[in-house]
């Protein structure tokens, strides 16, 4: 029944017990539940499979929903036309079993379920259905088919609800409803939203086609969201060409204790203002965005992006980023933009918000032992630290030649190339300046003095000394000794080796430079293949 009263729309003159909300039927003056039961008789025999029915805000007991449907139904089927159910108090719960709602729209707005709610089979073949702020106790729809919308924005279910086996078309609208009682949704969409939902028992979310947006989901038990593996008929008709994934498109301001999400796909999924991603499970599949593929050239300068995972909230920051003539042309865009790029870019997180959002990843996935993954989330931590103007510049010029030389101790190829820069640098510098042209011999001087005296003697070693020509510098017997002396001065950490000034400087370089690269290469190593 409906809270406004009068109510806005013509209503049943009856007033015994209470005055009644329902819309009259013909030209009479009361409601289906009120009419003499000759009227109500002659009313519902003049009725036609597809008819249009309207009993909006009256009391429709079981036996009166029965015969209703009994009177359009048609090859063992219901099939009404435009139905209005709105403001309905259904007291005894209904059977809408196989109900084809042939209309345009089938509303229900503000309905009221005190039993047992069932739509098992029921299609709505020429449009969407409206449960907005519909009262349900325990619920099913197995197998319901909407070729439109389906509407349960503001329902409340205090029991269980089963929504399986569900096609529609378009969304399916769960924003601001509440589930009380444990949950299992099965269904196929183009879209389910969920918006503000508030889920107080467990609930288990799988899903075909559907871009899913949890913004602000009140998720207080076990959640879980997952790739339906049934195929529906009419799949094949809807969503042609379309992949079956799960496209988890927004976890901003959820709180993720609950959340487990298996084979789904997170590349565009925007995770700012989400509590507790240190406790989201992601198992199975789960995909990322990644990095711009392929050699792109800036400012004349070719680069190369590493491969890893990116939030989409980095791909939208970075477009910002990229110089006039990417923006004025998006077909030569790197990065992707975000919902917010041209219109309120100041929106759009900056590395102050992604970097706490990619340290709670990684630390989700740390205590999950799953190292890659961490490995790629520490990586976008330490980048939006490096890019955030408001840190120290003695900070940022840290983490730049940590990313420089080692990729934050995550890419071993760069780590080992430099390693390898770095060895043939003091090879050669060492034959070029760093080797005399020969060891100096020590030499010993003194003073002869009495028999029976003491003698004193002076050792000298004179100072390496190079001299020769460059072009002899370059030689097989001072590329063997150049070799000898930097495997001994850094695996061994002595080379015994008489160096020029020069030398010695190059040798304490590269007993500090290359066991570093070394040590980065191996910690890159490690974190790849660690599980």
């Amino acid at each position: 029944m409906t809270s406004l009263w009068p109510p806005p729309w013509l209503h049943c003159d009856e007033t015994t017990p209470d005055p009644c909300s329902g819309t009259p039927i013909g030209t009479h003056t009361k409601c289906l539940a009120h009419l003499v039961p000759a009227d109500r008789a002659a009313y519902l025999a003049g009725l036609a499979p597809g008819a249009d029915i309207n009993v909006r805000g009256t009391r429709i007991t079981a036996t009166l929903l029965r015969q209703l449907l009994a009177a359009v139904r048609v090859a063992g089927r219901p099939r009404l036309g435009k139905a209005d159910f709105s403001h309905v108090d259904f007291p005894d719960g209904a059977d809408f079993i196989n109900v084809d709602f042939s209309g345009s729209d089938a509303d229900f707005y503000l309905a009221s379920f005190t039993g047992f709610a069932c739509f098992n089979g029921s299609h709505f073949t020429r449009g969407g259905v409206n449960f907005h702020d519909t009262a349900f106790s325990d619920a099913a729809f197995l197998g319901m088919v909407v070729n439109g919308t389906a509407t349960f924005v503001g329902s409340r279910f205090s029991g269980d609800a089963r929504i399986e086996h569900v096609t529609c078309r378009q969304v399916l609208a769960l924003s601001n409803a509440k589930f009380g009682g444990p949950t299992r949704i099965d269904a196929a969409a183009e879209r389910v939203m969920c918006h503000q939902t508030r889920w107080d028992a467990t609930a288990s979310l799988a899903l075909r086609y559907a871009d899913l947006d949890l913004t602000g989901a009140i998720i207080t038990q076990p959640f879980a969201v997952s790739v339906s593996p049934f195929a529906r008929p009419a799949e094949t008709a809807w969503f042609s060409g379309s992949s079956p994934d799960v496209r988890v498109v927004s976890l901003a301001s959820t709180d993720a204790t609950h959340v487990l999400l298996t084979d789904v796909d997170l590349r565009n999924c925007r995770f700012t203002g989400a509590a507790h991603l240190d406790l989201l499970r992601l198992e199975g599949s789960t995909r990322f965005a990644c990095p711009p593929a392929g050699v792109h050239w800036r400012w004349g300068v070719p680069r190369r992006w590493t491969r890893r995972r990116v939030l989409a909230e980095e791909h939208a920051w970075r477009a910002l980023q990229e110089p006039p003539a990417n923006l004025a042309a998006p077909t030569a865009r790197e990065w992707k933009p975000g919902p917010h790029h041209t219109t309120h870019p100041a929106r759009t997180p900056n590395p102050d918000d992604l970097a706490p959002l990619y340290r709670a990843l990684r630390k989700g996935s740390e205590d999950a032992k799953n190292e890659p993954d961490a490995a790629d989330f520490y990586y976008g931590e330490m980048e939006m630290r490096r890019k955030d103007p408001e840190r120290p510049l003695g900070e940022r010029i840290l983490l730049t030649l940590y990313w420089a030389l080692s990729g934050y101790a995550l890419r071993a190829v760069r780590a080992l190339s430099w390693l390898i820069l770095a060895v043939t640098g003091s090879f050669f510098a060492l034959m070029l300046w760093g080797l005399p042209d020969v060891d100096p011999k020590p030499q010993i001087t003194g003073k002869q003095t009495a028999v029976g005296q003491n003698v004193r003697l002076t050792v000298d070693s004179p100072d390496p000394t190079l001299t020769i020509d460059y072009g002899d510098r370059i030689s097989g017997k001072r590329a063997e000794k150049a070799q000898r002396v930097l495997i001994n001065s850094v695996v061994f950490r002595s080379s015994g080796q008489n160096f020029t000034t020069a030398g010695t400087y190059i040798e304490m370089g590269s007993r500090i430079a290359e066991p570093v690269l070394l040590g980065f290469a191996l910690f890159a190593l490690r974190g790849r293949i660690k599980r």
